[in-house]
């Protein structure tokens, strides 16, 4: 793997968040009872507060950012930020509402998550993770 070829996997990491999130807004995902009922679905109460949420997933999306710019210029601290911000959202997705995505989400978040995934996996354990050391 070379330095190269990793930031490239980045940049195809960021394109899939993007194009995950955009796909969030094409209509025509569900039908109209599906969404219907998921409206009526309760929110769970880390969804009620609005400033709960900002004080949890603000600080989550800081750090993301935070470590991705860390991990593209292959700093030890982006490896760590980019594990602990994973685990850290991980602890939190218990605690959030249910969620209502069409196949186009689904696709685009699950193709975005396993390269993170996979991201972290070659900053540890590849050739690449020499760049990380201190």
């Amino acid at each position: 793997m070379s330095d190269t070829r990793y930031r490239q996997l980045l940049f195809l990491y960021v394109a899939l968040v993007v194009a995950a999130v955009a796909a969030m807004f094409v209509p025509g995902g569900y039908s109209a009872e599906l969404a219907d009922a998921f409206a009526n679905e309760p929110d769970a109460w880390l969804m009620r507060s609005f400033w709960l949420q900002l004080a949890i997933l603000a600080p989550l999306l800081v750090a993301w950012i935070f470590g991705l710019v860390g991990l593209f210029f292959f700093k030890w601290w982006g490896r760590t930020l980019s594990t602990y911000s994973t685990i850290a959202g991980l602890l939190v997705y218990p605690f959030m509402s249910p969620s209502l995505s069409s196949g186009l989400e689904s696709t685009l978040f699950e193709a975005h998550t396993l390269l993170w995934g996979a991201l972290l996996a070659l900053a540890y354990f590849s050739p690449v993770s020499v760049r990380f050391g201190r």
